[in-house]
């Protein structure tokens, strides 16, 4: 079955290494204009798709095999808070479809699951736009639109967005990461 268009599987988020050159060549204040003041940072193990929509390989190690020399791999990935070219709110809108301007493709993530914005004063809000599996920030439970106040978020809060786990960064800590990241 394919999905129509608006269900769309693409995330926005991009890996840690696209970040690295920049961080290299750039300020931290040119890194911020160029790529957006704030970001959620997700670790992922990098997995192959299935063979087919239900389907699930299972490969078993030979007696020769090693198992201490197999090991996962884990990816980075950078998603920048910011609204997208096509983004028709001042609130930058987090889902697993398409027409938000974070894409998160874990179906525990609802279709329009929160929004973001940034205060007067620079600071990074955050609420639940009435997903399913709910929004948390450090554990504690983010108020839905209509039911309290915004959460604020800083650097290095942890985000959980249904059942995929981020972490906050400012550009700053963004641009300082990837100045150290070597894969």
């Amino acid at each position: 079955m394919t999905q129509p268009e608006s269900e769309s599987r693409r995330a926005t988020g991009l890996p840690i290494e696209a970040y690295v050159e920049d961080a290299r060549s750039l300020s931290p204040e040119e890194f911020r204009d160029r790529h957006g003041s704030a970001f959620l940072l997700l670790t992922a193990a990098e997995v192959n798709p299935p063979a087919g929509p239900a389907a699930t390989m299972v490969e078993a190690l030979s007696p020769a095999d090693d198992a201490s020399e197999i090991t996962g791999s884990v990816s980075l990935v950078a998603f920048p808070v910011r609204r997208g070219s096509e983004s028709v709110t001042h609130l930058v809108t987090v889902g697993r479809t398409s027409n938000n301007d974070i894409v998160i493709s874990d179906i525990s993530v609802s279709r329009f699951h929160a929004f973001l914005k940034q205060d007067t004063n620079g600071t990074f809000q955050i609420l639940d736009g009435g997903s399913a599996n709910g929004t948390r920030v450090n554990g504690a439970k983010v108020p839905a639109r209509g039911e309290g106040p915004p959460t604020n978020l800083k650097t290095g809060d942890t985000l959980r967005l249904g059942r995929v786990e981020f972490t906050f960064l400012d550009a700053t800590a963004l641009h300082s990461f990837a100045l150290k990241y070597d894969p």
